[in-house]
């Protein structure tokens, strides 16, 4: 075979031109959005270099990000970052140790999901911050207040997806099951648990995001260490750039959570057929 038939060959496998493909869409998956940023970057500096809207109010992008750069080499930041953080991580931590095993014990039978639902959706209801004059009575200024403010608001979406996910258990998984003499914790790490890791990592993700922004709101309302406190400093001083570039800090954060819970989702969910088409 001549080398033009081998490379005529090669650049007409299809195993190729898939690779190419597949390239190709996580380049504009990410190249997209990038534009779209881009635009409203170019946009906004425009608008307050030309004074369409007050500068004082509306600064422009690149002081923004000058504050930014200042900002991120303070400790002072980064400790109030951290303090963030650790109230999310400790949060999500009881979330997950309460809403999982208690949704699914509460999902397991039609009883005890009835008798439990409406109570469950009256409460999760409530608006959270309605309770934080109660928790700041109970826990005063510091990282326990912010910790069950965040366990208070993040609960309750993993706790109900855990709820759904056992009433969408196959029953006649779990009959084969009986039949196999599977007992009833090999069963609920077998059976059911598996029928839930969807309707859980749902949760999940619901409630990482509710706890993030819980735990940076909490220092914004009520004052202490966090995040939300650096804000309300910034504002208070009247350093607009410096307000604008932490704000801009707490959506990159909440960028990284939102991509980290979805790949964690996607790894632990790839055997699933709604994962399929998103391993491209």
């Amino acid at each position: 075979m001549s080398t033009r038939a081998v490379v005529s060959t090669a650049s007409a496998d299809p195993r190729t031109g898939g690779m190419r493909s597949g390239a190709v869409r996580r380049w504009s998956r990410w190249a997209e959005p990038a534009l779209v940023v881009l635009a409203l970057a170019a946009c906004w500096q425009a608008v307050s270099v030309l004074d369409v809207l007050p500068r004082e109010d509306f600064p422009p992008v690149t002081a923004i990000l000058q504050a930014l750069v200042s900002d991120l080499q303070t400790s002072e930041l980064w400790a109030a970052v951290g303090a963030s953080m650790e109230a999310w991580v400790l949060g999500m931590l009881v979330v997950v140790s309460i809403g999982v095993p208690v949704g699914m014990l509460l999902g397991a039978s039609s009883i005890s999901y009835r008798m439990s639902y409406l109570t469950l959706e009256f409460v999760r209801t409530i608006p959270g911050i309605a309770a934080l004059p109660i928790l700041l009575f109970i826990y005063g200024i510091g990282q326990d207040l912010t910790v069950s403010f965040v366990v208070l608001a993040a609960l309750w979406p993993l706790l109900i997806q855990a709820m759904y996910g056992m009433r969408d258990v196959d029953p006649v998984a779990i009959e084969t099951a009986k039949v196999y003499g599977v007992g009833h914790i090999r069963r609920v790490l077998l059976v059911d648990l598996p029928s839930c890791l969807p309707y859980l990592s749902t949760g999940l993700r619901l409630s990482g995001t509710f706890a993030l922004i819980f735990a940076i709101a909490t220092s914004l309302i009520v004052g202490g260490e966090g995040l939300g406190a650096e804000m309300a400093r910034a504002a208070v001083v009247g350093d607009r750039p410096l307000l604008y570039a932490r704000v801009l800090l707490t959506g990159l954060i909440g960028l990284v959570v939102a991509l980290g819970l979805t790949t964690l989702e996607r790894r632990t969910l790839r055997w699933h057929v709604s994962q399929r088409g998103a391993q491209s």
